[in-house]
């Protein structure tokens, strides 16, 4: 993935490409061999992606607000069976949340930290060095909307380009003054035919790989998720848990598109996305927080998270990271856990790890880190490549009371 310190650089060249594809054949070569509803519809298609392009770049990809606590978090009346608090509304939307220790809030499921942006992010699909800004719930449809207009546009253009390269390889037996092009503008038309082969090609792709992704549920970071999960279930090391947000691909879409089912909204680049906490229809007339709230497939049981539990980062080690204040103020049961999570690290740090994922301690102000495993997917790729902040990727809150629930009744016994 490219470096993130080169963005500002990725935007310009990503200007001056569409600038270079869709003007320069338009002014040398196109011109007088399009027709005038042609040349109308291909320049729609070009505004459409000027249009597509600025709003994923200034549009916010939408963060938590500040003073949003879950709904379903009760410390005081956590049950001690299984570490959740009591829920008393539809089963089949997650409302669970998980501590960013960075913008030290509750950040609510599906929800990242940025590691370039240094914010929380909703429904955080990647950060994207092309747009310099994250993809996250409310700029997902202007990317996907850049997408699908750019390939469709190279594409189109490809096929405009070697039809005037077809003419020109009828004529190659007539005197050069015949040719329908000059020396240059043969050039040109070499350039513009590999450049437009080559964008086309990997906007096609990515497009294609996005807009699968979406229909089964999936933002992209999710994909690696559910790829690191795999990995383990084949190792036999955890059992398989379905991925819960997976509803169906029509409310699937849905859900990508800001809960809009206006599909002609889905294609219409000045289409507005909602506020992070507004209210949206899920399926069934199902009513949510957009962002905050995300309906379940109800294949897993109620409190399950995802991403599971990965045995080799052990959330559960972060025994000195610094602990939410709703749950840092219990004393002595919050020593307690320091106590034992310090425990588990002791223990574990003897026991052999697999290849594919390395376990190293540092020290960082006085005091043991763990850092994450740097686990790689087929592509070579690490959560850190998304722009996931790998270091906040914390305990869910479940997770804390299950541990403050357990040592409270070994005090008790």
């Amino acid at each position: 993935m490219l470096d993130h310190s080169f963005s500002r650089l990725a935007v310009v060249g990503v200007v001056l490409l569409i600038a270079f594809l869709a003007y320069a054949s338009q002014y040398f070569l196109l011109y007088s061999h399009l027709s005038e509803p042609e040349y109308v519809l291909f320049n729609i298609c070009v505004a459409c992606i000027w249009i597509t392009y600025a709003r994923s770049i200034l549009t916010s990809p939408g963060s938590p607000p500040v003073t949003w606590t879950p709904v379903d978090i009760d410390l005081d009346n956590a049950d001690a069976e299984d570490g959740s608090a009591r829920e008393e509304t539809r089963s089949l939307v997650s409302r669970g949340a998980k501590w960013c220790r960075k913008c030290n809030a509750y950040k609510p499921p599906r929800c990242h930290h940025c590691k370039t942006c240094g914010v929380c992010v909703v429904r955080m699909d990647h950060h994207c060095p092309w747009t310099n800004n994250c993809v996250g719930w409310r700029n997902f449809p202007h990317f996907l909307k850049f997408l699908g207009y750019s390939a469709f546009t190279c594409c189109w253009l490809f096929c405009l380009l070697v039809e005037r390269g077809w003419e020109v390889w009828v004529r190659r037996d007539l005197p050069s003054y015949m040719s329908p092009h000059t020396f240059l503008e043969l050039c040109l038309l070499a350039v513009l035919l590999v450049t437009d082969l080559l964008v086309a090609f990997s906007l096609s792709l990515l497009f294609i790989r996005t807009l699968w992704s979406t229909g089964e549920g999936y933002t992209t970071i999710e994909t690696w998720e559910q790829d690191r999960h795999n990995a383990l279930v084949r190792q036999k090391r955890v059992r398989r848990q379905q991925f819960p947000y997976d509803i169906g691909t029509w409310d699937n879409l849905c859900s990508a598109f800001c809960g809009s089912s206006n599909i002609m909204g889905w294609f219409w680049p000045l289409s507005r996305t909602k506020e992070v906490g507004v209210e949206i229809k899920g399926s069934d007339g199902l009513k949510l927080k957009g962002g905050l709230e995300w309906e379940l497939n109800g294949y897993e049981v109620v409190g399950a998270t995802w991403p599971p539990l990965d045995p080799d980062k052990g959330v559960w080690m972060g025994a000195n990271a610094p602990m939410p204040a709703a749950v840092n103020d219990g004393g002595d049961w919050a020593e307690g856990v320091r106590r034992r999570q310090k425990e588990d690290m002791e223990r574990r740090e003897g026991i052999s790890r697999p290849q594919d994922a390395i376990v190293t301690s540092a020290i960082s102000n006085g005091s043991s880190k763990v850092i994450a495993p740097k686990w790689m997917n087929e592509e070579g790729e690490t959560l850190a490549d998304y722009g996931v902040d790998d270091d906040d990727e914390d305990v869910p809150l479940a997770e804390l009371m299950r541990k403050r629930a357990g040592w409270g009744k070994s005090n008790t016994d």
